[in-house]
């Protein structure tokens, strides 16, 4: 029989973990817990003692505890979260063939009942990122549970602020297997080069996929600008889908260098020409030389990372996609998208909306796009949701 370390929380705080969020404050809890220690079982309860659920503790974290089950007679040991694994590469089994590619998420997380863990493959090896105290004991059963599923190769990647919140050290390397880095994989048409030990997350951005594949659809006999271009990724399926040129900025000089190899193993290196610059201030500078683009995408890193900083996020998207649009020739398609949970679409829309105003142009909005399914949102969990895209297209006069 496991050990729990009961932990009751103050009253009036049950409704939300009662309702299925994983997350318990450190306020919510009715007193300190000095038991507590990364990766400790705990057993919540309500101010009267009404079980609540069972999960993980991350004491250094504002999210002191993690819940996992809100059955009182599930266990949380390593035959739990082994089967969480099994099930959900289970689940994403058909996704390969259906999307065309060897770039799946694996696990995400609190959608799939192992929050702070995730798991991207490409082309058959795994990357694991653990961003909870809690969860960092059950890593290597994570591993493991892969290498059985047929992942041979696991590296971990598990580094950044979240860890630094979480009161943990980085952690990178091998965890079953090895291969030499870059990996490849496949998406459509396209082949991109990986490595998971540099860059940013898993090195990878696998859940702009279903924006990639709409740029390329758009793309066709159009000048592209892609801003905020990483690896290259959309460049490059844009020029694949037919673009006549294609212009990506990034302020990295490394992704600047990934992406022109990836545009070179693609065969359209002499379509795609990547610059080293920050964004904003290469659509001012674009402008003023009089450049346009008949498509232009927009994938800005997260502007507004809390609520609290929503206002200046919608404010800071309004003036990018002004920008954006200043450089978009008549008739031309803008690809507009947020990466914060709490800019939602109101947010993403309304910002749009007055952009599209102070140009005196008129638009329709021709698509929205959310994460792909690899990336499931949750019910009860909106946090699981935080990816959206908007497709404008200039209307006739």
């Amino acid at each position: 029989m496991l050990h729990y370390v009961r932990v009751e929380l103050r009253p009036r705080e049950e409704l939300r973990p009662l309702a299925g969020h994983p997350w318990i404050y450190a306020n919510e809890a009715a007193k300190a817990h000095e038991k507590l220690s990364p990766g400790s079982l705990v057993e919540v309860v309500t101010s009267q003692g009404r079980f609540v659920g069972r999960g993980v503790a991350s004491p250094a974290s504002k999210i002191l505890i993690r819940l996992l089950t809100w059955d009182p007679s599930v266990e949380v040991d390593e035959g739990f979260v082994a089967s969480r694994v099994q099930k959900a590469v289970e689940a994403r089994s058909s996704l390969s063939e259906r999307h065309d590619t060897d770039g799946i998420r694996l696990i995400f997380g609190e959608a799939d009942g192992l929050p702070g863990v995730v798991v991207d493959s490409f082309g058959g090896k795994a990357v694991l990122s653990c961003h909870s105290a809690g969860m960092n004991p059950f890593v290597p059963v994570v591993a493991r549970t892969l290498g059985q599923a047929g992942y041979g190769v696991v590296y971990e990647r598990s580094a950044g602020e979240t860890r630094q919140k979480e009161g943990l050290p980085d952690s990178q390397g091998f965890l079953l297997g090895e291969a030499s880095f870059p990996w490849e994989f496949r998406e459509g048409k396209a082949r991109f080069a990986v490595d998971p030990s540099q860059g940013q997350k898993t090195g990878f951005y696998l859940d702009y996929r279903s924006a990639r594949e709409a740029v390329a659809r758009h793309a066709a006999g159009r000048d592209v600008l892609d801003t905020f271009c990483y690896q290259g990724a959309v460049s490059v399926r844009a020029a694949l889908g037919g673009a006549r040129r294609v212009l990506g900025i990034d302020s990295s000089e490394e992704a600047i260098r990934q992406a022109c190899g990836n545009a070179e193993q693609n065969g359209v290196g002499d379509r795609c020409e990547f610059r080293k610059a920050d964004s904003f201030k290469a659509l001012k500078a674009m402008r003023q030389e009089g450049s346009t683009f008949g498509l232009i995408v927009l994938d800005p890193p997260p502007l507004a990372r809390s609520v609290h900083d929503l206002a200046a996020g919608e404010a800071a998207f309004r003036r990018l996609a002004r920008q954006a649009l200043d450089l978009l020739a008549p008739g031309g398609c803008l690809v507009a998208s947020s990466c914060s949970h709490h800019f939602s679409w109101k947010s993403l829309e309304d910002a749009l909306t007055q952009a599209c105003l102070e140009t005196g142009r008129r638009f329709i909005l021709t698509g929205r796009l959310d994460q792909p399914e690899d990336h499931p949102v949750r019910i009860g969990i909106p946090e699981t949701e935080y990816l959206r895209t908007v497709i404008l297209t200039e209307a006739a006069k």
